[in-house]
């Protein structure tokens, strides 16, 4: 391998360490999953659904000022905007920043002006959609939100059949959403159960899709993935995105005591299968199932 090929590897590697990335590496040719049924997905890249989640690729605004030839310069950014968008078969869809901020609200699709509907808090805006296919023969959309400013996305994920399972489904985040009050043990953990399902769903996801990576640049949080193990971020090196969703920092380090508690007093009993994602998933399904035994009886 030459000096410059292995420098490009290694500044790749670096870019997937930093937005957490973890690559199936030898397993992605094999479908040693969970039983799911219902897997056979179309994944055309030409498939016009917008069924799934899409990340922004490119942000292009167009400037007020004119080049030689009078033409609008055309500016684009992409260092500073991380986006993802999910639609759903239910007509919901969810947006989700690397910031951990998150929204949800209702979508419709016009075939006659190739247009869709969105709606946020009551507010709705039509904007322009655009299809079309990546250079890495993923689907691709283009929201024009006015001649001036339009978002172009590659596909993230394709659509699953129990979308009620997806990890962006709106459900799925209710752990993202920022308490009026402080909360009680009760509410604290009933948050940090959403959170675990939530990552639990990204590994059962990956299975569905045969994913050959599994990606938490937008889910940041306290667990911490190992190849068939599940561990926890030490106190000091909590994600600021994941304290933000608690009310304080207090209610957020409570519940990484909570979870820290159980890793610690509680053995799994499953066998390992060589397939890490499969084997994360159960683990975090048992834990998942342990803590929800353990609020049942929590006042």
């Amino acid at each position: 391998m030459t000096t410059v090929r292995l420098i490009f590897l290694l500044v790749i590697i670096a870019m997937m360490n930093r937005y957490g990335i973890i690559y199936r590496g030898a397993e992605k040719k094999r479908n040693a999953g969970l039983d799911l049924e219902n897997s056979d997905i179309d994944t055309s890249p030409r498939d016009k659904g917008l069924s799934g989640s899409w990340r922004l690729s490119e942000v292009s605004e167009f400037s007020p000022d004119t080049d030689e030839e009078g033409f609008l310069t055309d500016k684009k950014v992409t260092d500073k905007h991380q986006l993802l968008l999910s639609f759903f078969p239910d007509s919901s869809f969810t947006r989700i920043k690397s910031d951990g901020s998150f929204e949800s609200g209702r979508w419709v699709y016009d075939d006659s002006t190739g247009s869709v509907f969105l709606t946020i808090k009551r507010k709705t805006e039509e904007v322009n959609v655009f299809f079309d296919v990546a250079a890495n023969d993923r689907r691709q959309i283009t929201f024009e939100f006015s001649p001036q400013v339009s978002l172009s996305m590659v596909e993230f994920g394709t659509g699953i059949p129990r979308f009620r399972e997806d990890p962006f489904y709106a459900a799925n985040n209710r752990w993202r959403t920022k308490p009026a009050q402080s909360e009680s043990e009760k509410q604290i953990l009933a948050r940090l159960l959403n959170y675990i399902a939530h990552n639990a769903y990204i590994l059962k996801t990956a299975q569905i899709r045969k994913q050959d990576y599994v990606s938490w640049e937008f889910s940041k949080g306290i667990i911490k993935i190992y190849r068939s193990g599940i561990g926890i971020v030490r106190p000091e090196n909590i994600p600021a995105e994941w304290i933000d969703v608690f009310y304080s920092k207090e209610n957020a380090l409570q519940a990484h005591a909570i979870f820290e508690k159980y890793l610690r007093e509680k053995t799994y009993k499953g066998k390992a299968t060589k397939d890490w994602v499969r084997d994360d998933y159960a683990i975090l399904s048992s834990i998942h199932n342990g803590l929800k035994q353990q609020m049942a009886k929590t006042r």
